[in-house]
């Protein structure tokens, strides 16, 4: 499996604008941002790889962050190609394996005893959770790129068009929609919407955040996260690109070229806010909240007023993933193969594994074991 070519990365900085410019108009090879060599350190955890298993093609060159999801006993992946992958959580053994024959561009979203993905062309298909049968099919208007929600009968929909809509699990038939009306000019991807508590917490490319019932998708609050600036439209890009988080009774989000925020649950009034550019993710626990940024450093923030614990900036123009917990480590994957443990305490590298081939999605961390998986379709599974 060869690295990620500095090549490459130049393609994905283009493609996470989504703008159809030529690179010699915009990135000419003088400015392409380098990626940092990695820096050495004395390694104090080892983390230990368990099980390697193939699933499916993955996303190739294509930046897509389409991560796998993890049920009570499987692992769930999907590919481009339009592959959707059950492995057994504990080994990687193959459980099934359903080929649905539409341009998968999203996780699977995983609930109520079914696997749901979305694709390019609109399409969302449910599969039955147990043995990848495909239960049902249908058709929206717009490309859907967020993993799908899934909770007591309801399927949270949100395409790249700024429509949301809620779909029934029995059948896929739409029990409501809401609308905001999104830029000209947007990333390609798209934040996941959340159900938590009877509600949709659901974020749109013009930077705001809302929060919808999840019986009826009445709007409960909307809450302007950034504000955009600049005269051109790409300076005025504040997509809510990262998947927005609920901890405790409070949410946290972040934009491209904007803010990171944590929000109450209740009313949505806005806690605490820095500046910050992030499309890929965080990961949050009673005390911080961890972010990758668009340059590809990775921060720490004080969960309850939004100091500035660290910044670990030696990953820079590497392409990282949003970031996952391990015990007392943060974990982010990067476009080079490689996986990264830090210190939860002060972001140094305490450990570090070459995975192969580049990782675009952020790793998920269950009871303790890591999973992983690289563009091309391979997903690792690691223990310390």
């Amino acid at each position: 499996m060869r690295k990620i070519t500095r090549k490459t990365t130049k393609f994905l900085i283009l493609n996470l604008s989504a703008l159809l410019i030529t690179a010699c108009s915009l990135f000419d090879k003088d400015n392409t941002p380098e990626p940092k060599p990695l820096t050495q350190f004395t390694a104090e955890i080892s983390p230990r790889l368990i099980w390697t298993a193939r699933a499916g093609s993955g996303v190739n060159d294509e930046y897509l962050r389409m991560g796998p999801s993890v049920g009570p006993r499987a692992i769930y992946t999907t590919s481009l190609s339009g592959t959707v992958t059950a492995l057994n959580k504990a080994n990687g053994h193959l459980f099934w394996q359903t080929e649905t024959n539409v341009p998968v561009t999203t996780s699977p979203g995983i609930g109520d005893g079914l696997v749901v993905v979305g694709s390019r062309k609109g399409d969302v298909i449910a599969l039955q959770e147990s043995d990848g049968r495909i239960r049902w099919k249908t058709t929206i208007n717009g490309e859907v790129m967020a993993k799908p929600a899934i909770k007591d009968g309801y399927i949270v929909i949100k395409a790249v068009d700024g429509y949301t809509r809620a779909l029934s699990t029995r059948d896929g038939h739409e029990l409501w929609v809401f609308q905001q009306v999104e830029p000209s000019m947007i990333l390609r991807g798209a934040s996941s919407p959340i159900i938590s508590n009877r509600s949709a917490i659901v974020g749109y490319a013009n930077g705001n955040l809302a929060k919808l019932g999840l019986n009826s998708g009445q709007l409960h609050w909307m809450q302007t996260v950034a504000i955009p600036e600049g005269i051109f439209p790409i300076q005025r890009m504040i997509d809510i690109d990262a998947d927005p988080i609920v901890y405790g009774q409070h949410i946290y989000a972040a934009t491209y070229q904007g803010k990171i925020a944590a929000l109450g649950w209740e009313s949505g009034s806005i806690r605490w806010s820095q500046d910050i550019s992030s499309y890929t993710g965080m990961i949050a626990d009673s005390n911080a909240v961890y972010v990758s940024d668009a340059k590809s450093h990775l921060w720490r923030f004080n969960a309850a007023n939004g100091a500035v614990g660290w910044r670990q900036e030696k990953l820079e123009a590497r392409v990282i993933t949003g970031p996952a917990t391990m015990g007392n480590y943060v974990v982010v994957g990067d476009a080079q193969g490689f996986l990264h443990w830090l210190s939860k305490q002060d972001g140094h590298f305490v450990g570090r594994q070459f995975a192969g081939s580049a990782i675009f999605a952020a790793p998920i961390v269950e009871n303790d074991v890591l999973y992983a998986i690289t563009n091309k379709g391979y997903v690792l599974a690691y223990q310390l």
